[in-house]
């Protein structure tokens, strides 16, 4: 069955802190969050101006704040390129910090930009070395490791399942994005055929006309969509997503990406309705 989820970074320009994103998200109706981590402690979150999760928090005092507005979590956000040697220390983290929260899965991707001087081939044998220092910890702590289309390596349909199925694990999957997958160039509906096997979450963003004529084809990915969801020029290649993953019995959560308070209310109705 495909449930709605709201992801909090919705509200990082708004500088809102995470306490006021669940209950703006508990008002909606819906079940499910998708939360963003950071490392650690920072001045901006501390002083409550941005929606995230320091990893040195305690996820224990967390569960009791989502159980208070009667929320689950989809997915712990802990995004960085993963052809870059840095992503080990933070996903290994977030797993940990995932499965103490009770938090079915953590989402990271490849980022925008290759790093100068290697090879495709090295890199993707550097991405999958570097997600392999992670799967032990996510089989270890039952929490699933998603890749997210939203570089140049995941949002090439033939580079992204190999870069999970080497793995053969259950807990290597795949985090699906309709607005990334499309920006890139990308049909969605055709690109999600193509990994549907290992998607187990789906970032739902739209994109307006403007960003689409600009952008399409030159960029690899948007944090959010800034019109919302089911109001872009997008809009048919997410009811199609919608409608394929009803065909094949999908079960999951649709966490919407969609920058702004103003753009959340209307982006769940039309949601719901597409869902049915």
């Amino acid at each position: 069955m495909i449930k709605i989820g709201i992801n909090t970074d919705n509200w990082r320009h708004a500088d809102k802190p995470v306490d006021y994103c669940l209950e703006k998200i508990a008002q909606q109706g819906v079940a499910y969050c998708e939360l963003e981590a950071v490392g650690g402690a920072e001045f901006f979150t501390g002083l409550g101006f941005a929606p995230f999760i320091p990893l040195d928090s305690d996820p224990l005092e967390l569960r009791k704040k989502l159980d208070q507005h009667g929320l689950k979590v989809s997915q712990l956000d802990v995004s960085f390129p993963i052809n870059r040697w840095e992503c080990i220390d933070f996903i290994r983290r977030g797993i940990i910090f995932a499965g103490l929260l009770g938090c079915p899965a953590v989402d990271t991707t490849d980022g925008k930009y290759k790093v100068p001087g290697l090879s495709d081939k090295e890199q993707l044998d550097r991405i999958r070395y570097h997600l392999a220092q992670c799967a032990t910890v996510a089989e270890n702590h039952k929490v699933l490791l998603n890749v997210e289309p939203h570089g140049p390596f995941t949002n090439n349909v033939e580079f992204l399942p190999g870069i999970v199925e080497p793995f053969q694990s259950e807990y290597v999957q795949i985090n699906f994005d309709t607005g990334n997958t499309f920006i890139a160039g990308n049909d969605p509906v055709t690109f999600l055929k193509g990994v549907r096997k290992y998607v187990n979450h789906v970032h739902a963003k739209d994109v307006s006309k403007e960003l689409a004529e600009a952008a399409r084809g030159k960029s690899t990915g948007i944090s959010a969509s800034v019109v919302s969801i089911g109001q872009g020029v997008n809009a048919p290649n997410i009811a199609g997503c919608i409608q394929y993953l009803k065909e094949t019995n999908w079960d999951g959560v649709f966490s919407i990406e969609s920058d702004g308070e103003e753009n959340i209310q209307p982006s769940v109705e039309w949601l719901r309705q597409q869902i049915g």
